[in-house]
């Protein structure tokens, strides 16, 4: 999980802390996302730190959740989303394909299902969900036939309800071979959908927040408890 952003858009709302443990209805935000990690059956956690990384760690010693194995990885440097996951997956010692999460973004879908969806073929697989306004994260443009995606489309220039990247992936580890710094997203995946090696998996009814920047943020509780209420009736 991604926790090592500077959250600098969120730094008019929380200031003294990571963007991950930014309050939601008075608990920190990587809380809700133990919860579903928890929910979906996982019980190896590696939280890729930077930013004030010495809270996130504090937090995870006294509520990771039962049963689930929580390691931080504190990068010295920012490295990027792809650097830092390459250095967590050195120093946690990952031989094998694992899920990658933002952890400023709460993706609702099923990461099991997630984790099916991915092929032996692809070099990473990653989440899908349906926006109206899709000008702030780019479209993402996806091969009927195949299922991999074809090509990304920047943001501004994606207006419009569209497919956008949730922020779930699975990489196989050789993805990130070598990678010291660097983006994920911006670097990484447009090779591999050039290569034909990214697949992709829809999940048109799962819920998609983004807390990074104030107004999101705001809409944050009411969207936590439609999904705890969504839960509670077996949806």
């Amino acid at each position: 999980v991604l926790c090592g952003g500077l959250g600098t858009r969120l730094r008019s709302v929380v200031a003294d802390r990571p963007k991950v443990l930014a309050p939601v209805d008075g608990r920190p935000f990587l809380g809700y996302l133990f919860d579903h990690l928890q929910r979906e059956g996982l019980t190896d956690v590696v939280l890729a730190t930077g930013y004030l990384g010495e809270q996130v760690e504090a937090f995870a010693a006294e509520h990771a959740p039962d049963g689930m194995r929580v390691r931080c990885v504190q990068e010295r440097e920012p490295l990027g989303t792809a650097g830092a996951l390459a250095f967590a997956a050195r120093e946690a010692g990952l031989a094998g394909p694992f899920l990658a999460l933002n952890g400023d973004t709460f993706f609702g879908g099923s990461l099991r299902k997630l984790a099916d969806a991915h092929a032996a073929t692809c070099a990473a697989t990653i989440a899908l969900v349906e926006v109206a306004d899709a000008s702030r994260y780019g479209r993402v443009i996806v091969d009927e036939g195949s299922g991999r995606v074809e090509r990304f489309e920047e943001k501004g220039a994606a207006a419009g309800t569209a497919w956008i990247n949730a922020g779930a992936y699975v990489l196989e580890p050789g993805v990130l071979d070598g990678v010291q710094k660097g983006s994920l997203e911006r670097e990484i995946f447009p090779v591999l959908a050039a290569q034909g090696r990214l697949g992709a998996r829809p999940f048109p009814d799962a819920l998609f927040l983004d807390i990074g920047t104030p107004a999101d943020f705001a809409r944050a509780p009411e969207a936590l408890q439609h999904l705890a209420a969504r839960q509670g009736r077996g949806a």
